[in-house]
């Protein structure tokens, strides 16, 4: 992003990343203890997003990070981020990552390869695309708010 460092375009990534969950509804997370994020591989937003988790929560829950170097390793988690160096085939992770997990990507046209929320750069401005399908098809809800503000992609 033009004017803006990779650190500062992460750490942005990472509150974007974090608001998302004041905006979905998961219906499964009475159940749960704890709020899990998973990332794939490593990240530049891993600081941020665990400076997030240390300080805030989601719906009354302790936000816990977790990370996967593959699909196969992928296990329980609210939120499933695929960075822009994951090396491997988004639609691998998203097939993995299953129901109820809102899987968000950064990379070129993740939204419609199976990711429900991709970062994209429009005019040197941070955006998301929302593929609104994909969202449904993982039982998740979006606020008419957040699909407002989104970049609407099938």
């Amino acid at each position: 992003m033009w004017g803006q460092t990779a650190n500062q375009e992460a750490s942005l990534k990472a509150v974007f990343i974090y608001n998302f969950t004041k905006y979905i509804e998961w219906d499964n997370l009475n159940a749960e203890d704890n709020f899990i994020i998973g990332i794939m591989g490593s990240s530049a937003l891993d600081a941020t997003i665990e400076a997030i988790a240390k300080k805030n929560f989601v719906k009354n829950k302790r936000i816990i990070l977790r990370h996967f170097n593959s699909p196969e390793e992928i296990s329980t988690c609210h939120i499933l981020f695929i960075p822009r160096d994951y090396p491997g085939p988004v639609r691998s992770v998203t097939e993995r990552a299953g129901k109820k997990v809102l899987v968000i990507a950064d990379k070129v046209n993740a939204a419609r390869q199976g990711a429900a929320i991709n970062f994209v750069l429009v005019n040197d401005k941070l955006k998301f695309e929302i593929n609104a399908e994909t969202l449904y098809t993982a039982g998740l809800k979006a606020s008419s708010q957040l699909l407002k503000l989104a970049i609407i992609v099938d």
